[in-house]
């Protein structure tokens, strides 16, 4: 008996994503099948794209990423979820078993080490349908739109890094990077009650959007010479604390530049090197917080996703382009075009 076949944008090569037929995936016991809705692209997937691959070194045949999506149940198999029903998953492979995941951390599982995620290891959203673990998978409310729930991802990365802080009410913030991210982080700061946030951009093909929002009140250049001189007069001698949402030695750079003594920086960033040049002198003499930021735990996960059902924050409004699957290379390239003014494309399959 033939497989049945779905539509997928599979990974062929570096910096090529074919839209093209490939098998259904199989179920298995502890799984459940749904018809994709929607997926976010992330820079995460710029980066395998441009890597032509994932980052398992046993790639399973016609690759395919995606990890920000959601969908309706076709098969729940042995799960309590029922057909018809709009979930979306946690990309986080966590086990449910090791000290972390006892603990309520799952973010730091033992098993995941910071690469075990869905899209990334094995196949994810750019397709018709996926099958995952019933366990990774959450129910979605009407008030949470396929769009919105495309972005649940990066909010609840954002979500993680602003509870992690020690953000108080009044505090003066600043956030180095200008994605999706970095944006979001804004806004949740804003509602968290910081009383000035700027932002440190490099170039502004993405601000367009933080403009028409308005969370921020004011913009840095992060290549400008006089950078540390321009956040000194805007915050009065120092920001409280400093999220860095870049992931490089400049970005790390331009938040020491931006720091009071005594204040924070919170590192959400990925490095694709396996290592940055740090004045560490400057956040020893002046007690800087360092502060890891990575994902978020399960419960931090369905508390975002109630921050979207409740109205407190509006992820649509971020997104600049909603694509069919046929242009995910299309959308894929936009995002690293010089022209492009993209901040979030969500892949309608």
């Amino acid at each position: 008996m033939e497989k049945a076949l779905m539509k997928a944008g599979v990974l062929v090569g570096p910096g090529e994503v074919r839209v093209m037929d490939v098998p259904v995936p199989d179920m298995e016991p502890g799984m459940i099948r749904i018809r994709v809705s929607a997926c976010g692209v992330c820079g995460s997937d710029i980066h395998m794209w441009k890597e032509g691959k994932g980052w398992s070194p046993e790639a399973p045949d016609h690759f395919i990423m995606g990890h920000e999506f959601c969908g309706v149940v076709t098969d729940p198999g042995d799960s309590s979820f029922r057909v018809g029903e709009r979930v979306t998953f946690w990309a986080n492979l966590y086990c449910g078993e090791c000290d972390m995941c006892r603990a309520g951390q799952e973010q730091l599982c033992r098993s995941v080490n910071g690469t075990n995620y869905i899209g990334f290891v094995c196949n994810g959203g750019y397709a018709e349908y996926f099958v995952g673990k019933a366990m990774n998978a959450y129910r979605l409310p009407d008030a949470v739109s396929d769009v919105a729930a495309g972005l649940i991802d990066p909010l609840m990365v954002a979500y993680h890094a602003v509870r992690r802080s020690g953000l108080k009410l009044h505090d003066k913030v600043l956030v180095v990077g200008s994605g999706i991210i970095a944006q979001l982080i804004g806004g949740l700061a804003k509602k968290a009650g910081a009383s000035l946030l700027v932002m440190s951009r490099i170039d502004d093909r993405q601000t367009g959007r933080a403009r028409e929002i308005g969370d921020f009140d004011a913009y840095v250049y992060g290549n400008a010479p006089d950078r540390a001189e321009r956040m000194r007069e805007l915050s009065e001698d120092g920001f409280d604390v400093v999220f860095e949402a870049v992931g490089s030695g400049d970005s790390l750079a331009a938040c020491l530049d931006g720091v009071k003594p005594g204040g924070e920086v919170v590192m959400i960033g990925n490095s694709i090197a396996p290592t940055v040049p740090f004045e560490l002198n400057r956040a020893v003499l002046h007690e800087v917080r360092l502060t890891g930021s990575v994902s978020c735990t399960r419960r931090e996960f369905e508390e975002t996703i109630d921050l979207i059902a409740r109205g407190i924050i509006d992820p649509e409004k971020y997104v600049t382009d909603v694509l069919p699957l046929e242009e995910l290379q299309h959308a894929l390239e936009m995002q690293v075009s010089p022209e492009g003014r993209v901040l979030k494309t969500v892949i309608r399959p």
